[in-house]
């Protein structure tokens, strides 16, 4: 075993944000193999695989034995499952695949009845079992694991001398292909004991804190101990001739070892890996507070998979990479202390550690994260449609689509954090990690907005109902022009989709002038063809949207226009009435005129069949100008407000009642 001292990677963590540090395709990659690994391992169709059992119960404990041979699929097991009944009962419902032969079933010493219906085994009980008093029962089964999810449960060979290995991975479903469960997103398993027995010359990886090994017989039992809630999902094992890499992780008062097993040929690159983990832990530890399980172990076991698999405290672990261990690593934050309360959230998880390696890329690995945002962005607008809450909880594909519920789910939070500022971005999402009833719990998307509103102080509906059920993305058409000090801005926007009537964000440009001067402004803009003026103090060359990508929008264009005769929207102006409609025989209505330049105006009142009601000339400074209207006797209908400068004319309609 080999155990390298904190200083040690202090000193190369400059090398490994170069070395180490990997293209941001590396999501595509990422998303890609694990996708094609499912395809290859998934035998049946993915439909109808959100039946879960009834949650009746809370279970509180759960011991685990299984005896395993890495070079046989097949698993023997015994579970004990302690549980405390939430109302009164006389039989309980656990997931079990129906491939697997339940031997027997035992409680208070004897054997229990049970039945099966397809993956749903029901436990009979001899009496009734009154609520919230604690009991337990005793699994005892055996069989070779069907093929499902990403391959629950699957055996292979790796290295020179093909090596076996074993390791499982039960994401989303598989969790009943090889232990009796709950595999519904509702109920934690509060503690869990795990006993893996296998032969000797292997080592066995799982999660929390590992006891002992005891060597009886020519076989080896591994005991791992987990102290904290657990989904049935993020249960595993894996077991191969691994070798142990345990470096010790240093934050404030706080120490915990990073355990890693790893292949023995893979040595030297998983070192390399664990020195990017140090600076990302870091990172994340400062912006969410410190590592969830810190009482226990973080650690990665090496599998034959591409990609990864963020099992509690001890990440599943296809390569060495600096995104990969960003990305698993952000998990057990999001996903792992707080998972998804269903399916279709599960943008809690993968959006956040999806974004979570893009601010690696910001704070660590910087040359790469514009690259990142703007790969991510392209990916999303690469179709017109879909949204960040999944629409299909039936479809593996669908739950685990790269585009939306990881590339999209990132950069929603991204805009996020754009619209709520740093500040109350990070605070909102660390109120909503240290949240007592989310915590090592489940949440769903409305927890998450009510914890960046609080942040934030402002209302977030409109933002969620655009960006999580809405589909697509917008498209900008900015025309601007300069007259003196003030750059005009008109903006229009087309949607992808039509699910959106029209997205209202805060859109940022970048202005441009001589000798390299630039000016940053934000239009927020909330309705088609608002029209935006600014002071700026140089002459204007070009202008940039979204420099910074913080949006998600495609097919943009900016386009200067010249001031001149026609209609003075082009010029940047605006003009609205306020309230519209407007009550007669009264002077509360006004025309609010948005004007690019000073100078005189000419307003006049017509009604709809081109009757002029009245003519004003007024005074126009540059931005907004209120103008007071006298419409007492004015028969309720229709009216045309114009305003002209005599280079143009802006007109618009109202009602009067």
């Amino acid at each position: 075993m080999s155990v390298l001292k904190r200083s040690v990677f202090a000193l190369l963590l400059l090398f490994a944000a170069t070395a180490q540090s990997q293209n941001p395709d590396d999501l595509e990659s990422i998303i890609e193999s694990e996708k094609t690994a499912w395809m290859r391992q998934h035998a049946v169709s993915d439909r109808g695989l959100s039946i879960f059992a009834d949650n009746r119960s809370d279970i509180t404990y759960t011991r685990f034995h299984w005896w395993v041979d890495p070079a046989v699929r097949y698993i023997r097991g015994a579970v004990l499952t302690v549980f405390e009944p939430n109302e009164n009962l006389s039989s309980l419902e656990f997931d079990f695949s129906e491939a697997l032969t339940m031997d027997s079933i035992r409680y208070h010493g004897a054997t229990c009845a049970f039945s099966r219906n397809g993956d749903i085994l029901t436990v009979h009980f001899p009496g009734a079992l009154p609520a919230l008093l604690p009991d337990s029962l005793e699994f005892f089964y055996q069989g070779a694991p069907p093929t499902s999810g990403f391959g629950s449960f699957a055996t292979g060979t790796h290295g020179p001398n093909t090596t076996p290995v074993l390791w499982t991975l039960s994401e989303p479903f598989g969790a009943k292909d090889w232990m009796p469960c709950k595999q519904a997103l509702s109920d934690k398993i509060d503690s869990v004991d795990i006993f893996i027995t296998h032969p000797e010359g292997y080592r066995a990886a799982s999660n929390g804190v590992l006891m002992s090994e005891n060597t009886q017989n020519g076989q080896v039992t591994a005991h791992w101990r987990h102290r904290y809630p657990i989904a049935a999902y993020l249960v595993a094992i894996a077991v191969t001739n691994y070798e142990e890499l345990t470096v010790p992780l240093v934050f404030g008062n706080d120490t915990f070892p990073m355990v890693n097993y790893v292949y023995p040929q893979s040595l030297s690159a998983a070192q390399a890996g664990m020195t990017d983990l140090v600076a990302q832990m870091n990172l994340y530890n400062d912006l969410f507070g410190l590592y969830p399980f810190a009482r226990e172990k973080y650690g990665h076991a090496q599998f034959n998979w591409g990609g990864g698999m963020e099992h509690q405290t001890m990440s599943f672990m296809g390569d060495f990479g600096f995104e990969l261990i960003a990305h698993e690593l952000a998990h057990q934050w999001f996903g792992d202390k707080i998972t998804c309360g269903a399916w279709e959230d599960i943008w809690l998880n993968e959006g956040f550690a999806t974004y979570l390696s893009g601010l690696c890329y910001e704070r660590i690995a910087t040359q790469y994260w514009k690259q990142f945002k703007r790969q991510r962005i392209n990916q999303i607008t690469s179709q017109p449609g879909g949204s960040v809450r999944v629409d299909d909880t039936t479809s593996v594909g669908r739950i685990f689509s790269g585009r939306l519920s990881y590339a999209k789910g990132a950069m929603v939070l991204h805009m996020l954090r754009w619209i709520c500022g740093d500040s109350a971005f990070f605070a909102g999402v660390r109120n909503y990690l240290h949240d007592p009833a989310l915590a090592h719990g489940y949440a769903r998307t409305p927890d998450l907005q009510a914890h960046l509103e609080a942040a934030f102080g402002k209302d977030l509906d409109v933002f969620f109902a655009d960006w999580y059920s809405g589909q697509g993305f917008p498209s900008y058409q900015i025309n601007w022009s300069q007259t003196g000090g003030v750059v005009a801005f008109s903006v229009k926007q087309t949607q992808s989709h039509p699910s959106v009537a029209y997205f209202e964000l805060p859109l940022p440009l970048r202005l441009f002038g001589p000798g390299g001067q630039t000016q940053d402004l934000v239009l927020h803009h909330t309705s088609e063809g608002q029209m935006f003026a600014e002071q700026v103090g140089f002459a204007v060359d070009s202008v940039a949207f979204d420099p910074d990508l913080w949006l998600i929008s495609a097919n943009n264009t900016v386009t200067k226009t010249l001031v001149g005769a026609g209609d003075l929207a082009t010029a940047g102006y605006a003009l609205r009435i306020e309230p519209n409609p407007a009550r007669s025989r009264s002077v509360g209505a006004h025309a609010v005129l948005t004007a690019a330049a000073p100078g005189a105006v000419r307003l006049s009142l017509q009604t709809a069949d081109g009757r002029t009601v009245f003519v004003q000339n007024r005074q126009a400074e540059v931005g907004e100008n209120r103008y007071a209207l006298d419409l007492n006797g004015l028969a309720a209908g229709a009216y045309w407000l114009r305003v002209g400068n005599g280079r143009g004319e802006l007109v618009t309609k109202f009602l009067v009642h």
